[in-house]
């Protein structure tokens, strides 16, 4: 099985790695593999995939807003 080794690994960063893998029950190595397969299993996600969900969301909602409603809310949003 193929292995690597993180050179230049920041302390602080090692530190926080080490916290989160004991707060997982995870040896270091553990969490290091977790958090790799997660972030490539995350980036499997298909765009047909999300635009369908989307647009079923979109249909579950039956509510129109006016541009000016939606100007308000993008305002609301932002302070």
């Amino acid at each position: 099985m193929p292995s690597i080794t993180i050179k230049n690994l920041p302390e602080s960063e090692y530190k926080k790695l080490k916290m989160r893998a004991k707060a997982n029950h995870r040896s270091i190595n553990g969490e290091i593999l977790h958090l790799i397969k997660s972030k490539l299993v995350e980036e499997q996600f298909s765009v047909k995939d999300f635009l369908e969900n989307a647009k079923r969301i979109r249909g579950q909602i039956n509510t129109v807003f006016s541009e000016e409603e939606i100007t308000t809310m993008k305002k609301e949003g932002r302070e």
